[in-house]
């Protein structure tokens, strides 16, 4: 069963959008009963002034001041959208390059997870910034994107591979927690796997009816133990076509309040790096999406 046991944390910096960051951190943490960090990164303020070595006080002094006002204003914060007082919340407050920040942070403090924020452009689209990014491709540990996400069902991906079960299963657990309908999907897409080496059996870009027709039964098969064993209630999807445009579609349409995605899959890419479908997926989903890493 996924279950998260480090403290959440939660990349905020002071802009109306963290509220959203911190709303769905508290949650999480409340739900999975552990302790809620807050990191803010502040910019590295030392220069090296060996011509003027007392300007360093300076700094200090100005970096001391600084760091007690974004305290006092991300306490404010916490407040106002949780209603959470110390010792119930905890404040890091790192220096330096923001994604090195947070995942510096989040070693420190052996997070269960690490919450980040989306972002929307002029034209209403769902945007990951660099910092963000980062920070799903190099942590060690779930990472929920935190977006605005309409009140919906749960939808979680897998290709059924060993890997991607943690996000199946991760996926079952916050249904639970959040008391809505997990929903199952699974894309086929055979073009990467077809080949004119397969002699009768492909021709380059297509497959026979007959070939497909019993490929579906089989997927819908697996499909159908999957939904079974984590108690679906919202059933499963299976779609044709390439995973990522497939997932994102289902997850508006549902809708889905949040995504569950899996970093590894049948591709066995590195720990450290995201994959095509859950780069995809993460950058471009109509709701919050949760990235789950097998370690």
């Amino acid at each position: 069963m996924f279950q998260i046991k480090g403290p959440i944390l939660a990349a905020m910096d002071l802009d109306k959008g963290s509220d959203e960051v911190l709303r769905q951190a508290d949650a999480l943490a409340r739900s999975h009963k552990v302790k809620l960090f807050v990191c803010h990164v502040l910019p590295e303020f030392f220069a090296v002034r060996p011509l003027f070595p007392q300007l360093h006080l300076d700094d200090a002094l100005k970096s001391y001041d600084l760091e007690a006002s974004v305290r006092d204003a991300l306490l404010k914060r916490i407040r106002t959208v949780t209603a959470r007082e110390p010792p119930k919340i905890e404040i890091e407050i790192e220096q330096g390059t923001v994604h090195a920040g947070i995942l510096r942070a989040a070693d420190n403090i052996g997070a269960g997870a690490v919450v980040v924020g989306g972002k929307i452009d002029h034209e209403e689209r769902h945007l990951l910034g660099s910092s963000a990014e980062q920070v799903v491709r190099y942590a060690i540990c779930p990472v929920l994107v935190a977006r605005p996400s309409p009140a919906g069902k749960i939808l979680a991906a897998t290709d059924f591979s060993d890997p991607a079960l943690p996000a199946v299963e991760a996926g079952a657990t916050e249904a639970r927690h959040r008391k809505v309908d997990l929903t199952i999907i699974h894309a086929i897409d055979l073009l990467p796997v077809i080949s004119p080496s397969y002699g009768d059996f492909y021709s380059y870009g297509t497959t026979s009816m007959d070939l497909s027709s019993q490929m579906r039964t089989i997927w819908q098969q697996r499909l159908d133990e999957c939904v079974h064993r984590f108690k679906a209630k919202g059933g499963g999807l299976l779609r044709d076509g390439p995973a990522a445009p497939a997932i994102l579609s289902a997850a508006s349409k549902l809708p889905a309040q949040l995504l569950v995605v899996g970093t590894q899959g049948r591709t066995g890419v590195s720990r450290i790096a995201l994959g095509s479908v859950a780069e995809a997926v993460v950058h471009a989903a109509p709701c919050s999406v949760l990235v789950v890493r097998l370690i």
